[in-house]
């Protein structure tokens, strides 16, 4: 047997693309969850594998390694438990709306999610805009909660992945958010240990995501569902386009108000069609709904009012204010609403989603620094998408922010990233591809 390789030997071999072995690989992801080896050591191997990448072995030995710095839950004996995950992005309101329509199909939906990443929102910082939300849970009240309310979520903690937690946080701090292997680790080490038998996973790709186009997304979504495997988990995926915003709003409380719009029946149709394709998908997995009729029940379920009602259920369950969903003013708002522009006459032909997620991370709804506190008014407002008509001077977007200055700035910020064209400008297809069915199927 081969000797395993040192910590400094795992990132020099990671950063010259050469080979290094699982267990190698495993031994330094333990050492830095022991104390071992530092924050300094990961943050390098974290920059290597975002310039360079990590093989498939290396990312199954950092999930198992993840998983193993916490508890793990198994929460079969509940009855059909699914959870939801997406690799994020600006504007992905699709998991707040996919959540309690699942549960609505009769799926008991128990997620661990996490907090906002680089320039892309997280779904932790968007429920914590309701007013009196609480996703810190106690592991006994979350597995309570889903078996008696049908649906909970709650936020990385000391006892479910807390080294998860710790790499989320240093990559965030050190700009190496963007590794689809790290990604991909991330979100399924979570998925995992939280318990659920069914998974139903968005990985987005573009602009606006932390992979780069949709090859590369249609693989790494295959390694998530070949990293659940071993786990008994059954998953399905698609695969996103994010290289514009997704719907209307980017920012924390903005989102949620959007998602009401959906839960009421109305809402873009992008975040309509993909919470829709997830809740459906999962009812399959988790054998509530027969195949091929989950999207179909979903899409009824929406509709009928089902899911908004599930939704209610949700908040009120865990602190927060179930008119969130139904009543705008029970959220709060910003001061502050600024006007961004057509520059000209013509189809808005790109509203990249980098550009308006770190316009939106500038305002305050995502982190410059580990210790900084978001702003759960702080985003972007897309008036309107790629592929809409607009007249100079009418108003692509819309700044939400806390003061005129900060407001002036954000629109200046945003300006430099839209584009109108004199050509008509079709919006690319939103999926491009999807997958899966029993545990570990690609």
């Amino acid at each position: 047997m081969a000797e395993q390789l040192a910590p400094l030997e795992v990132i020099e071999r990671t950063r010259r693309g050469e080979p290094v072995d699982g267990p190698s690989a495993e031994a330094f992801a333990r050492s830095w969850i022991d104390g071992t080896t530092s924050d300094a050591l990961m943050a390098s191997w974290c920059m290597a594998a975002c310039l360079i990448g990590i093989e498939h072995e290396q990312v199954e030995a950092l999930t198992r390694a993840l998983i193993a710095s916490g508890d793990r839950l198994e929460l079969g004996s509940l009855g059909p438990v699914g959870d939801i995950q997406s690799t994020g992005g600006v504007g992905d309101t699709a998991p707040l709306v996919a959540l309690p329509l699942a549960a609505a199909l009769g799926v008991r939906v128990a997620t661990m999610s996490g907090r906002g990443l680089g320039h892309s929102g997280g779904l932790i910082d968007k429920l914590e805009s309701i007013p009196g939300f609480d996703a810190d849970l106690e592991l006994a009240r979350f597995v309570r909660q889903v078996r008696d309310v049908g649906i909970a979520v709650v936020s990385q903690s000391g006892r479910l992945t807390p080294a998860g937690r710790h790499l989320e946080e240093l990559r965030d701090a050190t700009g190496t958010t963007p590794a689809a292997g790290l990604v991909a680790a991330s979100v399924m080490s979570r998925a995992i240990a939280g318990g659920a038998g069914a998974i139903s996973l968005e990985v987005t790709f573009g602009h606006g995501a932390h992979i780069a186009d949709a090859d590369a997304a249609r693989g790494t979504a295959g390694l998530m569902a070949a990293l659940a495997a071993p786990w008994g988990r059954r998953v399905r995926w698609i695969v996103s386009d994010m290289d514009s915003p997704r719907g209307r709003f980017v920012g924390n409380a903005l989102e949620v108000a959007g998602a009401g719009e959906v839960l009421r029946g109305g809402g873009p149709e992008d975040v309509r069609e993909l919470a829709v394709r997830l809740a459906g998908d999962l009812a399959e997995s988790a054998g509530v709904a027969g195949p091929g009729e989950g999207r179909r029940e979903a899409a009824a379920a929406l509709g009928g009012g089902l899911a908004l009602a599930s939704a209610e259920r949700w908040v009120e369950a865990q602190g927060g204010d179930p008119a969130v969903w139904t009543d705008p003013g029970a959220l709060p708002t910003a001061p502050v609403r600024i006007d961004v522009p057509a520059p000209r006459d013509g189809w808005v032909a790109a509203i990249p989603a980098r550009g308006i997620g770190e316009v939106a991370r500038w305002l305050g709804a995502g982190r410059l620094h580990s210790d900084q506190s978001i702003d759960p008014v702080a985003g972007v407002e897309i008036v309107a998408g790629v592929g809409s008509r607009v007249a100079e001077g009418d108003p692509v977007a819309v700044v939400h922010g806390r003061d005129e200055w900060a407001g002036e700035r954000a629109r200046e910020m945003a300006e430099a990233w839209i584009t109108v064209s004199e050509d008509e400008v079709a919006r690319p297809p939103l999926v491009a591809g999807e997958g899966g069915g029993d545990a570990g199927a690609a």
